[in-house]
């Protein structure tokens, strides 16, 4: 069983002369409309202040900014997040499929809101699934990620993968949290990540991943999956690597013909990679229109 971090002791402690741990109502939003792909459904989640402030953004700008608000004051649950950045986060619950998702995990079925008053903050790029995993990291600073692989997504996830267990918090996708952990600036949750990261990289479909707009925003996961694609290129003589190679070229064609601007530093890379250590088909553009 995890242990309590000082952080969480020091807010349980203060809790028993007080009365009062969940002083912090978070807003964040749980859905991707499949139609549209905007992130939609805001939901609440309650935490401790004083732990959430361990974290030097929460300390120095979420919380410091916030005035004290009523905690059951209702939330627009129509509203839609604003600049999520990562639409394809698979901590989100697909539309068509929330109502299974919703059951597997219970605080995400309905509108919890809480009695009470203190600090509200909204947050429009992180997906609920993610930040709860992420509090319960600052809590006991354990973490359990879920089967790693680009082709999963929360969709095809059973009860058993999304819950540790039965009404308990959800394994995020470990890309989710890297893209928190980077955001917020904790390097002990990053490494975290990205060693889950590497571990799936076997599982993972790695062409994708490499030229894909998650791996176009953050460099080192980018590295890690070029790395891995250049190493298994340089095996010419498997039947699979030719298979790889067509998609590689499919990508780089695109690249070339404008299709791909955000693909431009894994393309680089991977050729920087690649150099003089694989033999390279030749890349075959898409014809031009006449």
């Amino acid at each position: 069983m995890a242990s309590c971090t000082l952080p969480l002791q020091e807010a349980l402690n203060d809790s028993i002369s007080s009365g009062l741990f969940a002083d912090t109502k978070i807003i964040l939003y749980s859905r991707r409309d499949g139609a549209s792909g905007t992130i939609i459904k805001p939901k609440t989640l309650y935490a401790n202040g004083h732990v959430l402030k361990s974290v030097p953004y929460f300390g120095n700008q979420k919380l410091a900014e916030s005035e004290p608000k009523d905690f059951s004051e209702p939330i627009d649950e129509d509203e839609q997040a604003k600049k999520y950045g990562y639409c394809s986060d698979s901590d989100l619950e697909d539309e068509e499929d929330a109502v299974d998702v919703g059951r597997a995990v219970p605080p995400y079925g309905e509108s919890n809101e809480s009695s009470g008053k203190g600090a509200v903050i909204k947050i429009h790029d992180i997906a609920l699934i993610t930040f709860q995993a992420f509090l319960m990291y600052l809590y006991t600073g354990h973490i359990e990620f879920a089967p790693y692989g680009s082709k999963e997504n929360r969709r095809s996830r059973s009860k058993e993968i999304v819950s540790l267990s039965e009404d308990s918090i959800p394994r995020p996708s470990p890309k989710s949290i890297y893209r928190l952990a980077d955001k917020y600036d904790i390097p002990p949750l990053k490494r975290l990540a990205l060693d889950n990261i590497r571990d799936g990289l076997e599982r993972c479909d790695i062409v994708e991943e490499v030229f894909n707009k998650y791996s176009s925003s953050h460099e080192e996961v980018r590295t890690i999956y070029a790395t891995h694609l250049a190493s298994v290129l340089s095996r010419a003589e498997e039947k699979s690597v030719q298979g790889l190679w067509v998609k590689v070229d499919e990508k780089i064609g695109r690249y070339i013909n404008g299709n791909l601007d955000h693909a431009v530093d894994a393309t680089t890379l991977l050729w920087k990679l690649s150099k003089g250590n694989v033999n390279c088909p030749p890349v075959t553009p898409a014809a031009e229109a006449p």
